[in-house]
C-alpha cells in the first residue's frame, strides 16, 4: 500500500528551483513567505488516427464516468473500514509509479477534474531560512507525490493540461489515457495519440496586440553571423546562435515601443534561421499579458498562483481558475472552449 498524506506538507526541491516560482516577503504578514507561481497551461485534442492517416476525436466521458463511480464506491468502502485500499489505477512510467489520483466533476460545466501523479523516489529536504537542511524521512512503501491538473471538456473533447517541470507531462499522460483505454474500452481502430493545439492565429494576433511587454529571439546561420557582425564587424567569432530578449519595464502599464516590436517581427517571422520567436503581450487595454509563440504556434496561457501555509497548490483552487480561464469568464477576455472548437472546425 502506499500513503501519501506526508507530501501535503513538503516543498519539492525542484519546484523551488523553478524559474517560474518566486519567493517574496510580503510585509502584511509579518515576514511570512508568500511564493507566487506562474503555472503554464496547454491544450489537447484526443484522436485516433486510422490506417489512412485520418483523425477523429476520441470521446473519454464514458470511461472516466466509470473511473469516477468505482473511486466513489471505493472510498466509501474505506470510510466505512473496508477494503480495498489500492483501488487508484497506475502505472509505470519511465521505471517510477503514476497514478491518477483523482476523478471528480464539475457539476455546473460537466468538466472532468483528473489529478495525476508521479509519485517520486528522491527525498526532498525541510528547512527554516537560515536552518540546517534535514531530509524527509519515509518508510520504503512511500512516495512523494508531484500532482498535475487536468481539465477534460467532454462535449467538446478539450484537455487542459497544467504544466509543471516535476510533475507528470502530457507525454506520460498520454501513455497513461493509452492504458485505460486498453483496460476500458479494449480494441480500437487506429492508434491513440494526444497532439497539442497550435494557434493558426499566432502570426496574425502578434502584429495586433495593444501593448508588447516581451520579445524573445533565438537565431542561427547567417542570422546569427549578422546580429554577431553588429557588434564585432571583423573575423569569424566560431557563434552558433544568438538568443536575445527585450523586456519592458515592471510598471504594468510600460510597453515596448509598438514600431520596434513590430519591425522584429517582419524582419524574422518567416526566416528559416530563426529558431525562438516569442511575444508576451496585452491585445487589449484591459486584457491580461498572454503568451504568443511565433514558431512552435502552442497555444498556452499563464495563470498566477499567490500561496503560502503549506506551500502548496490546492488542487480544487487551480481547477476553479482552470474553468474561468478556459471559459473566458476569469477577465482575460479569450474564451479557450470556443477558440479551440472554432480553430479545429475549420481544419
Amino acid at each position: 500500500m502506499m500513503i501519501f498524506d506526508k507530501k501535503l506538507n513538503l516543498i519539492q526541491n525542484k519546484q523551488e528551483n523553478s524559474p517560474l516560482l518566486s519567493k517574496k516577503i510580503n510585509s502584511t504578514t509579518k515576514g511570512v513567505i508568500v511564493l507566487q507561481k506562474k503555472v503554464g497551461f496547454n491544450f489537447f485534442r484526443p484522436v485516433i488516427i486510422n490506417e489512412k492517416g485520418e483523425e477523429k476525436l476520441f470521446d473519454f466521458k464514458d470511461v472516466f464516468e466509470q473511473i469516477r463511480t468505482e473511486y466513489q464506491k471505493a472510498k466509501v468502502k474505506i470510510k466505512a473500514g473496508l477494503e480495498p485500499l489500492d483501488y487508484k489505477i497506475v502505472y509505470k512510467y519511465y521505471g517510477e509509479p503514476a497514478r491518477l489520483s483523482e476523478v471528480n466533476i464539475d457539476i455546473d460545466n460537466e468538466y472532468y477534474h483528473l489529478v495525476f501523479e508521479r509519485l517520486d523516489y528522491q527525498l526532498p529536504k525541510k528547512t527554516t531560512l537560515h536552518g540546517e537542511s534535514e531530509v524527509i524521512d519515509l518508510d520504503d512503501d512511500e512516495y512523494i507525490g508531484i500532482d498535475v491538473n487536468v481539465l477534460y471538456d467532454p462535449v467538446h473533447h478539450i484537455f487542459m493540461i497544467q504544466r509543471n517541470r516535476s510533475s507528470l507531462g502530457p507525454t506520460g499522460i498520454e501513455m497513461f489515457l493509452k492504458t485505460i483505454i486498453k483496460s476500458y474500452v479494449g480494441k480500437i481502430n487506429g492508434e491513440f495519440s494526444l497532439p497539442i493545439v497550435s494557434d493558426p492565429t499566432a502570426k496574425k494576433r502578434a502584429f495586433n496586440q495593444y501593448a508588447y511587454r516581451k520579445l524573445h529571439i533565438k537565431v542561427t546561420g547567417l542570422k546569427a553571423n549578422g546580429l554577431v557582425e553588429k557588434f564585432w564587424p571583423t573575423g569569424d567569432k566560431n557563434v552558433e546562435s544568438v538568443e536575445i530578449t527585450f523586456n519592458s519595464s515592471t510598471n504594468k502599464n510600460s510597453k515596448i515601443d509598438d514600431d520596434f516590436v513590430k519591425g522584429l517581427l517582419e524582419e524574422y517571422v518567416d526566416d528559416a534561421d530563426v529558431q525562438k520567436l516569442q511575444i508576451r503581450a496585452r491585445e487589449k487595454e484591459d486584457s491580461l499579458v498572454e503568451p504568443i509563440d511565433l514558431i512552435d504556434h502552442k497555444l498556452q496561457t499563464f495563470i498566477n498562483f499567490n500561496f503560502k501555509k503549506d506551500r502548496r497548490l490546492n488542487p480544487v483552487s487551480v481547477f476553479e481558475k482552470m474553468v474561468e480561464r478556459f471559459n473566458g469568464t476569469d477577465g482575460n477576455k479569450t474564451n479557450y472552449r470556443s477558440l479551440i472548437t472554432s480553430m479545429w472546425s475549420k481544419k
